[in-house]
């Protein structure tokens, strides 16, 4: 066959074999991906359909592999299924991860992943009077209308990249990392949520990192929008994911199964899906699964108060961290408590070693600051040594102060703020857990939600007094670091003028006994997790009304404080309960135990829609009866599409190549399947044809047979063949809706796939199988694929409508046309485009 009916786009020799699967091409551009392995380990490649390649990533280690891959409806997104199973996004720019998907915790370990699907939701009809104050289905009153009235949170150094010479000094300089990516905790990382929105958490963004999806911008690309992403495993279970990202949990159609297709209605949430049963039965009639809660916002609101909560939970644990890298240290730097330490033991080593006397260091300093008189021991340690040198007491200084002023700061303007906009946040979910629909609905744990609240007051006081200790420590600092300047002048005198008095011996001697050792702030980060009440703290006994409060108050007003603090503060503010033990002031454990605690409170919510689903079997699934005909083994060709017409209707049209076993020439037919359901009914119209070509294409009288290697549907009503006739490839086109299709009535027990198509094979006689030949429209020959198996993926999208064919060695790509002109002049090679 001569047929140019299409025109080629680039016929490409790939250096290395490559997999091609039938999602490869890009929705709304001219582009696809392709699938490598080097070096035992996946690599995904996106190309250009005339030929040149944009990028190529690492995507997997050597025990993973790339199982199928999907895209999002704006087309800027990849989603990556692997094997084992995780699911993995990647932006269409450059390939780089944007966000690994966490799967849903469930009972049952997830098995291998098989397939994974993008669906978009269509949007209403906006009303032609535009909304003009903008409130974006933000409700009136609630959590996330508060946030938007509050000051922004001062953003914080983003940990999880890498920070370059050009990120630090602002010019275009190599790119030698300062230092190392934070991992972002396993709490924080599996957390359900949507695409990250900090400045609906009332959080600050940096201008340099301002985009279109952290809402800086006025308009915004909203097609992913309630569109869903699932997965399925092998054993017979669908994850779903609102907007590619929040968690919607587990659709289990039980074990044993697989689900080789899904559908999504563009306008519901309604899926389709065709379970394989035992690997053998496939239901003709879709099981129907409906996800009645995203019919309405209780979901997205839901996701948007665990995202919110997500982004201050993360910014509360990054605050923490440094707080205590600031004064404990982390792996890489020293924090600033150990240099008091360090030089109180520095001095003692002196004592021993040098003079051997018994280490006294602070008798020795307290006897100074008293006296001004110093042992010689003392004497020789401040008068010599880098540690006493101005450089070395600047450092000391610039250190402590710093840490001091970070862990003031950081505690009353940003930890305390933040807790008290998640407490927000969290006291909205409480709302939910009270109201029986929504808490039946989304089992929302009320008691885990007063736990968080609860640890939330305690991390406010915490923090608060937090920073009230470290402006008392730094106050003291501040004098001992004048008195020891002072001191070194003295121990040291000169021709100059005695040094004035400056410092205040009292505070210095207080930091002697509780600073320069021992810190009291130490306790915020370490000990016990904190158990105390926040009335413990209160003045005030805990009133249930408000007379019994007011006139308490009132008697504080009148300077008789006496009567109401007996019996009821159970902590002095000192700091030390009633036993006269310190008071657990951990504020590191609590702040970690808070955010398992609020994941828990998002976590079972996220799978409501999902527990809530109606799930509808096909028909006459339960009773499959012995088939005439298997068409379940591998080497088969099986394909679907799925429609919605004007009246809410399904029409599923289905095309399956099998040979037949049956028939003493052992012939290969291609049984076409129209089948309109809905409303529980359902009528099914079946076109078998042989794999022949008309008489005279190829030179035969009685027609040719052909060998059928790929098939996918285009369009709405065209369908894409690749077949081999005589040793040559051919790429074909031909129109499934306008063929032949007769009526089947559906018996009990023979509605499956199998029994309905194997019996319309076996009832179809010779002559008229014969005379129904593959309806072919247009034609082309391809450059390879003389051999073996043909990988075919296909873009009916009206502009772009390519198709690709991959051979079976994997390295060569052929790309087409399907509406260009007729001839060959537009084939190109890689080299070319080079």
């Amino acid at each position: 066959m001569q047929s140019n009916d299409f025109a080629s786009l680039a016929a490409v020799h790939l250096p290395a074999s490559s997999r091609l699967l039938a999602s490869a091409c890009c929705p709304d551009k001219d582009l696809l991906v392709l699938i490598t392995r080097l070096g035992g380990h996946d690599r995904m490649s996106l190309w250009k359909m005339h030929g040149s390649k944009t990028w190529e990533v690492d995507l997997s280690t050597d025990s993973e592999r790339i199982v199928a891959v999907a895209w999002s409806p704006d087309g800027q997104t990849i989603a990556v299924a692997h094997d084992p199973p995780s699911i993995s996004l990647h932006s269409i720019q450059d390939g780089h991860s944007e966000r690994t998907v966490s799967i849903p915790v469930s009972d049952l370990p997830t098995s291998q992943l098989t397939a994974i699907w993008w669906f978009r939701q269509e949007k209403p009809q906006q009303s032609p009077i535009p909304d003009i104050f903008r409130r974006n289905n933000i409700i009136t009153g609630s959590a996330h209308s508060v946030l938007r009235t509050l000051p922004l949170l001062d953003p914080l150094r983003d940990g999880t990249q890498q920070v370059t010479a050009t990120d630090l000094f602002a010019f275009q300089g190599s790119q030698t990392t300062a230092r190392r990516a934070v991992p972002i905790p396993a709490v924080i990382k599996g957390w359900p949520t949507l695409h990250p929105d900090p400045l609906a958490a009332s959080i600050n963004v940096p201008n340099t990192t301002r985009t279109v999806e952290n809402g800086i911008m006025d308009e915004v690309d909203d097609i992913n929008l309630d569109s869903i992403l699932a997965v399925a495993d092998r054993s017979g279970r669908i994850a779903c994911f609102l907007d590619g990202m929040y968690p919607l949990g587990f659709i289990n159609l039980g074990n044993s199964t697989t689900i080789v297709s899904l559908f999504k209605d563009p306008k519901q949430p309604i899926l389709l899906a065709h379970p394989v049963h035992d690997g053998s039965a496939t239901s003709l009639i879709p099981t129907h699964i409906s996800l009645s809660l995203l019919e309405d916002r209780k979901v997205r609101d839901f996701a948007k108060l665990s995202t919110t909560a997500r982004e201050l939970c993360w910014y509360i644990l990054r605050i923490e961290q440094e707080m205590r890298a600031a004064w404990v240290g982390s792996e890489t730097a020293p924090g600033a408590r150990e240099l008091g330490p360090r030089w109180i033991n520095a001095y003692e080593k002196k004592q021993l070693d040098q003079y051997g006397l018994q280490p006294s260091a602070i008798l020795d300093l307290t006897t100074l600051l008293v006296t001004d008189r110093a042992t010689d021991a003392l004497a020789d340690y401040l008068g010599s040594g880098h540690q006493m040198s101005e450089r070395g007491i600047q450092k000391w200084d610039s250190a402590v102060t710093e840490a001091l002023v970070k862990l003031r700061d950081y505690s009353e303007k940003r930890l305390v703020p933040a807790c008290q906009r998640l407490h927000l946040v969290l006291g909205e979910v409480r709302g939910w857990s009270m109201l029986p629909t929504l808490y039946s609905a989304f089992g929302i744990t009320h008691n885990t939600v007063n736990q968080c609240l609860a640890m939330l007051k305690q991390a406010v006081i915490l923090a608060s007094w937090l920073a009230a200790a470290a402006r008392r420590e730094h106050l003291r600092f501040k004098e001992f670091m004048l008195w020891l300047r002072y001191a070194t002048v003295i121990l040291n005198p000169t021709t100059e003028t005695a040094a004035p008095i400056r410092h205040d011996i009292l505070e210095v001697n207080q930091y002697l006994m509780s600073g320069l050792q021992h810190s009291a702030i130490d306790r915020w980060f370490a000990g016990p997790l904190p158990d105390f009440q926040p009335t413990d703290f209160s003045l005030l006994s805990n009133r249930a009304s408000i007379p019994d409060t007011m006139r308490d108050c009132g008697m504080v007003l009148q300077h008789e404080p006496k009567s109401i603090y007996d019996g009821t503060s159970k902590i002095p503010p000192d700091g030390f309960n009633e036993t006269g033990t310190p008071v657990n002031r951990n504020i590191s454990a609590l702040i970690g135990a808070l955010a398992k605690c609020c994941r828990e409170v998002f976590d079972r919510p996220s799978g409501a829609a999902t527990r809530a689903a109606t799930i509808s079997p096909g028909f006459g699934s339960a009773t499959v009866p012995a088939s005439p005909l298997s068409i379940s083994h591998p080497n088969n060709l099986i394909r679907e599409r799925t429609q919605v017409d004007k009246d809410g209707y399904y029409i599923e049209y289905l095309v399956i190549h099998a040979p037949s076993t049956s028939t003493p020439e052992h012939r290969s037919y291609v049984t076409f399947v129209r089948q309109r359901y809905g409303h529980e009914s359902s009528h099914v119209e079946l076109a078998v044809y042989e794999s022949y070509l008309r008489p005279g294409e190829e030179g035969s009288e009685h027609g040719f047979g052909v060998d059928l290697l790929a098939m996918e549907f285009f369009d709405d009503e065209t369908i894409v063949i690749i077949y081999r006739s005589e040793g040559d490839a051919y790429i074909a086109t031909l129109s499934y809706n306008e063929l032949e299709y007769q009526k089947i009535k559906l018996v009990k027990g023979y509605v499956t796939r199998e029994s309905v198509i194997g019996s319309a094979i076996q009832g179809l006689g010779e002559e008229e199988a014969g005379s129904r030949y593959l309806p072919i429209k247009h034609s082309r020959g391809l450059k390879g694929c003389k051999t073996g198996a043909v990988s075919l993926a296909v873009n009916g999208r009206v502009g772009r409508r390519v198709a690709c064919v991959l051979d079976n060695k994997g390295t060569t790509l052929e790309t087409f046309d399907l509406e260009g002109d007729e001839g060959v002049d537009g084939d190109t090679t890689l080299d070319e485009e080079r």
